[in-house]
């Protein structure tokens, strides 16, 4: 059987791991950026580890949203950040977004986090707390239905019945003489 959801860890971890997110990216993503302004060249030279960096990330966070336990708390945690700092940097005063914009920096460094300057961290944060939301509430869906014992709002679940092998809807056909009858089995109808 399946791991029960648990998307209340999924979001303690989303938080977390969409903060650690957009403080990686931003500064990878700005030393590619800055890599490829100065050398004028393709950044396999002089800035793939700022690329691999980038990839890893994004795959970690991935991994996590993938979780079928914890994906959908993930994936609102991350979103809930990302959304929320990325409308934060858009719509206060500049002296309260500087001091927003020091806490996703990567300590002593003189990089700024750009993903949050240029709104792409408030898309992709929306995106991903409206995506979250959704799966969280169809998880909480599916486990009360499991939980229930295949019912949900006085309908029950009706089995299928097992198949003989052919087609849906198709009869069975009498067996050939000398052709052995196939066993029976407890949830099949007797013949």
């Amino acid at each position: 059987m399946a791991a029960k959801p648990n998307p209340a860890l999924g979001l303690v971890l989303g938080i977390i791991a969409g903060y650690a997110a957009v403080v990686g990216a931003s500064y990878a993503g700005a030393r590619i950026q800055l890599t490829r302004q100065v050398t004028f060249d393709s950044i396999v030279r002089h800035g793939l580890q700022w690329l691999v960096l980038l990839l890893l990330i994004a795959s970690v966070l991935g991994l996590l949203m993938a979780g079928r336990t914890i994906g959908a708390g993930v994936m609102v945690g991350a979103g809930a950040v990302m959304a929320l700092a990325g409308l934060f940097v858009q719509v206060a005063p500049i002296n309260r977004v500087s001091d927003l914009l020091k806490l996703f920096q990567v300590p002593g460094s003189s990089i700024p986090p750009y993903l949050l300057m240029d709104s792409s961290v408030l898309f992709i944060g929306v995106v991903l707390l409206v995506a979250g939301v959704g799966r969280w509430a169809s998880d909480a869906k599916v486990a009360r239905l499991l939980q229930s014992g295949g019912s949900q709002s006085g309908y029950p679940v009706q089995q299928q019945p097992q198949q003989w092998g052919g087609y849906p809807g198709q009869q069975q056909q009498p067996p050939y003489p000398g052709q052995q009858q196939p066993q029976q089995y407890p949830s099949q109808p007797p013949r």
